[in-house]
C-alpha cells in the first residue's frame, strides 16, 4: 500500500528525437563579403584607370612629396607622385609620377614638365594658386616616341600649353634690355613673343622666338625686325617731344618686323634673322659702302646718320680702324631706295660741333650727333668705296669759295657781338659768312664779310645792311609777338643785307657800307628830319619808331637836349616822303592812365612812338615841332583850327566840346601866352559842324554841374562824371555873325553864356 504523503515516482525522460535540418549560410556573412567585392572593385578600377609610371629629372624639386603631390595637365590631374630621390651624383632629383591612364599619352618623348611654383617679378607672375594648393608638376603634350624618362624644364614655358607654330631666331651684337617675355609687334598687334635669351658659337646675343600660329605668314625671309624703344625723344625746333610705346615695352622692350620691299618667302622654323637697333637702322638694308676718313671722331656704329639734302638716308654699321693706311673706315648701309645715287664721285662730309677762329659750325650737331653729309656725283658709274672729308676740308672749301665770292667791309661806331664765322643772310637765305673784325687807318672798327659768288649780283652800292638780332619783340593792342632767330643767331650773331630803294650798280669790294643796328635803321632812307619836342620821355635812338596809321613808317635816329628842348633826327622809310610836308605833326605816344581809361596801353611793351599825321602844306620841311599826347588824343586829317584864352582854366588837352549836349571837337592842346598873362587852348572843331562856330559864338567851362535842393542851388566843379579833362560848350545867337575863319581866337568863358546870348536875340 502506498502512503498519500509519498509522492509519484518520476518517470525517466529519454529525450525526443528530432528531425535534423539542411545546412545554410548565415545573414552574418553578407557584410564582409560586400566589404571584400567593394574593395575588388576599387582595387580593379584603380588598377585599369593607371597609366604608365615615367621619371622626371629636376635639378631641384621643392615642394614636390610622394603620395601628395599631382602632375596637373590643362587644369586636370594626369598622375600622382609616388616617389621623390636623389640621384646616384646627388645632383639632381628623380621625380617618379604614376600617370592616369586617360593620361598616358604624355609619356611621349617631346612632351614637356616643369614644377609650377609662384614666380613674381617685373616681367611676370605666375604660380599663384600653388601659394594654397603646393606646388605641383605641369606638362606640356609633345610628339615623338614612348618615353618614360624626362629632363624637367627650370622654368615655366611661355607657351605651356602647345607647341608654338613658328620659332625663329634673332641676332644682335647687345639687347640689354631684351629677355625672355618681351612681346613681337607686327602693325602694332602683338604677334608673338620672345621665348628664349642666349648665346651663339660667335658670342652674338640670340633670341628664340614664338610666332603664334594664326600669325606665321606675316614673317617672311625678307622681313626686317628692330628694337622698340621703351622711350624716344625727339627734339626740333618746335620743342622737345618724349615717346612712351607702351607700359609693358616700358618694363620688356618690344621688337618690330615689317616688309619694306617685296615680300620673300614664307619663313621656317630656326630661320635666322639681323635684330636692328631700331627701324630706321632696318630700313639701311642696300649693300654697304665704305667710306674712309684721316679722323673717326664723331662717328658712332648705329647712330651716325648720312643725310642727303638734311634728310637722313643711311646709318654706319660698324666702324674699322686701318692703322697701315692711318684711316678711319665707316660701312655705311643706305635705304634701297638711295642705294643707286652712289656714284664714284660722290662727296662725303662729316659735320660736327666745331670751335675755330673763324667761328662756329655745326651747331646743330649738338643735340642730334655727328652726321655724314652726302652729295651724290654726277658719273654714271656707281661705286662702294669713297674717301670722305672732315671738316678741315670744308673750311678748305670755304676758303676756295673766297676767291670767287666778294669781299666787302663794313664800318660801324661799335661793332655787335658777332663771331667770325657768323652768316650773312640775304632774305632768309644764307649768302656768306663773316671772315674778321679789325680796326681801319681811322682807329674804327670794321666787318670783313664774304658774298658768296652766286649772291654777288644782289650787292649794289645803296643796299644796306643790319645785324639780326638774336631776339625780337613785336607788341600791339592785345598781341605780343616774341620771335627767336635761331640758335646760330643767339651764339654767334648774324649781319643781312637787303635793298630798300631802286638797285644802284653792282658793289665792288672798293665799297664800305655801313652796318646798322637793326632792320628799321637800316630801311629808313630819306633825309633826316629834326623834330622839336618838350620833353623825350621814352624815346630811344635806333628803336622808336615813326607810324603812320599805326604802321611803322620810320624810326628815331639821333636823340639830343637843345635850346631847353630835346631834338629828334629822324627818318623815313622809302615811299613815305609826304610825310615830309609842311604842316605836319608828330605826336609822341605814350601810355596814359585816367579815369576816362588806359591809352597807348601797347607801348609798355613796344615802347613809345612818334604817331605822325601828315600837313597840308605846300612844300617840304625838314624842321618840325612837335607834340606830346596820348594815342586817343592825337590830331585827326580832316579839323577846323581855333584858339581859345582865358586868364584860368583847369580844361585839359582832350576835352569835349559841346553843342546843344552834343560832340562836335575837343582840345588838342593847353600853352601859356608869351607875357604869361593867359592860358591859351588849341582846339579842334570836326568839319562837318565848322558852320557852327560864327564870328559872335560864345564859348564856356561847361565842366560846372548845377544841382538845386529846395531854396538852395549847388555848383559843383567836377571832371568826375564830365571827364577828368573837362568840358567847353559852344553856343551861337540866333542872329549869328559870320563863318569865322580858322586860327580864330575867342575868349572862353568860365560861367554859362545863355543869357549873353538872349542879348543878342533880343
Amino acid at each position: 500500500m502506498i502512503s498519500d504523503s509519498e509522492p509519484d515516482p518520476i518517470p525517466p525522460d529519454y529525450g525526443k528525437v528530432v528531425k535534423a535540418r539542411r545546412a545554410r549560410i548565415s545573414w552574418a556573412w553578407l557584410f564582409p563579403v560586400l566589404a571584400a567585392s567593394a574593395a575588388a572593385w576599387l582595387f580593379w578600377t584603380n588598377w585599369k584607370g593607371q597609366g604608365p609610371e615615367i621619371q622626371i629629372y629636376f635639378a631641384d624639386a621643392p615642394g614636390i612629396h610622394a603620395g601628395k603631390s599631382l602632375l596637373i595637365y590643362r587644369g586636370v590631374t594626369a598622375g600622382h607622385v609616388t616617389r621623390v630621390s636623389l640621384n646616384d651624383p646627388l645632383d639632381g632629383v628623380i621625380v617618379t609620377v604614376r600617370l592616369n591612364a586617360f593620361a598616358a599619352g604624355l609619356g611621349r618623348a617631346e612632351s614637356a614638365f616643369w614644377i609650377d611654383q609662384p614666380v613674381i617679378s617685373l616681367d611676370e607672375i605666375t604660380g599663384l594658386e600653388s601659394l594654397i594648393q603646393g606646388n605641383s608638376i605641369h606638362a606640356r603634350l609633345g610628339g615623338g616616341e614612348v618615353a618614360t624618362k624626362f629632363t624637367g624644364l627650370s622654368e615655366a614655358p611661355l607657351s605651356p600649353l602647345d607647341t608654338p607654330s613658328l620659332l625663329i631666331q634673332l641676332r644682335a651684337a647687345s639687347i640689354d634690355f631684351l629677355d625672355r617675355g618681351t612681346p613681337i609687334y607686327h602693325g602694332g598687334v602683338t604677334v608673338g613673343v620672345v621665348r628664349e635669351k642666349s648665346l651663339d658659337s660667335s658670342g652674338d646675343a640670340l633670341l628664340l622666338v614664338a610666332i603664334d600660329h594664326q600669325h606665321k605668314g606675316f614673317v617672311r625671309t625678307t622681313s626686317k625686325f628692330w628694337i622698340v624703344p621703351a622711350t624716344s625723344l625727339k627734339i626740333s625746333s618746335t620743342g622737345a617731344t618724349i615717346d612712351i610705346a607702351s607700359l609693358s615695352a616700358l618694363v620688356q622692350g618690344g621688337i618690330a618686323f615689317d616688309e619694306f620691299g617685296s615680300p620673300g618667302e614664307p619663313s621656317k622654323d630656326q630661320d635666322r634673322f639681323l635684330l636692328a637697333p631700331n627701324e630706321f637702322a632696318a630700313r639701311a638694308d642696300s649693300s654697304a659702302i665704305t667710306i674712309s676718313f684721316d679722323d673717326g671722331r664723331g662717328i658712332v656704329p648705329g647712330q651716325t646718320v648720312l643725310t642727303y639734302l638734311g634728310q637722313p638716308i643711311g646709318l654706319v654699321d660698324r666702324v674699322q680702324v686701318e692703322p697701315g693706311n692711318k684711316t678711319v673706315d665707316a660701312i655705311v648701309k643706305l635705304q634701297a631706295a638711295f642705294a643707286d645715287l652712289a656714284k664714284s664721285d660722290s662727296i662725303f662730309t662729316v659735320v660736327s660741333p666745331r670751335i675755330s677762329l673763324d667761328g662756329i659750325s655745326g651747331l646743330d650737331t649738338l643735340v642730334s650727333g655727328a652726321y655724314i653729309a652726302f652729295e651724290p656725283g654726277s658719273s654714271e658709274a656707281l661705286a662702294d668705296h669713297f674717301i670722305g672729308r672732315s671738316e678741315s676740308d670744308e673750311e678748305w672749301a670755304r676758303a676756295d669759295a673766297a676767291r670767287d665770292g666778294l669781299q666787302v667791309r663794313l664800318s660801324a661806331e661799335d661793332l655787335p657781338t658777332i663771331s667770325e664765322g657768323a652768316p650773312v643772310f640775304y632774305r632768309g637765305l644764307v649768302a656768306g659768312r663773316v671772315l674778321k673784325k679789325l680796326l681801319d687807318e681811322n682807329d674804327r672798327p670794321i666787318l670783313e664779310i664774304l658774298v658768296n659768288r652766286e649772291f654777288r649780283d644782289a650787292l649794289r652800292t645803296n643796299s644796306r645792311f643790319w645785324r639780326v638780332p638774336a631776339t625780337s619783340i613785336s607788341a600791339g593792342p592785345g598781341v605780343l609777338d616774341v620771335e627767336i632767330e635761331g640758335l646760330v643767331a643767339l651764339i654767334q650773331g648774324g649781319v643781312t643785307f637787303d635793298l630798300f630803294d631802286q638797285p644802284g650798280i653792282p658793289a665792288t669790294e672798293a665799297d664800305i657800307f655801313q652796318l646798322y643796328n637793326n632792320q628799321p635803321l637800316a630801311a629808313a632812307t630819306s633825309t633826316p628830319v629834326n623834330i622839336s619836342f618838350k620833353f623825350g620821355r621814352g624815346l630811344l635812338a635806333g628803336k622808336s619808331e615813326l607810324r603812320y596809321l599805326g604802321v611803322p613808317v620810320g624810326v628815331v635816329e639821333q636823340i639830343y637836349p637843345k635850346d631847353g628842348a630835346v631834338e629828334v633826327v629822324a627818318r623815313f622809310r622809302s615811299g613815305h616822303d609826304q610825310l615830309r610836308r609842311k604842316g605836319t605833326t608828330f605826336a609822341i605816344v605814350e601810355p596814359v592812365i585816367s579815369l576816362q581809361g588806359v591809352t597807348g596801353i601797347e607801348t609798355l611793351l613796344s615802347g613809345v612812338y612818334i604817331q605822325c599825321i601828315p600837313g597840308k602844306g605846300d612844300g617840304y620841311a625838314n624842321s618840325f615841332v612837335g607834340v606830346t599826347t596820348s594815342d586817343s588824343q592825337i590830331l585827326q586829317e580832316e579839323g577846323f583850327e581855333l584858339q581859345l584864352t582865358t586868364a584860368e582854366t583847369r580844361i585839359q588837352p582832350g576835352a569835349q566840346i559841346v553843342y546843344r549836349s552834343t560832340e562836335v571837337g575837343e582840345v588838342t592842346g593847353k600853352s601859356i601866352s608869351d607875357d604869361g598873362q593867359r592860358v591859351i587852348l588849341d582846339i579842334r572843331i570836326d568839319t562837318e559842324y565848322q558852320h557852327l562856330v560864327r564870328d559872335n559864338s560864345r564859348f564856356w567851362d561847361a565842366s560846372t554841374l548845377e544841382a538845386s535842393i529846395g531854396f538852395i542851388k549847388l555848383k559843383i566843379k567836377t571832371g568826375a562824371l564830365l571827364g577828368p579833362a573837362g568840358r567847353i560848350a559852344l553856343a551861337s545867337p540866333e542872329m549869328a555873325g559870320g563863318q569865322a575863319a580858322e586860327g580864330s581866337i575867342f575868349e572862353l568863358y568860365n560861367t554859362p553864356q545863355e543869357k549873353a546870348l538872349r542879348r543878342f536875340r533880343d
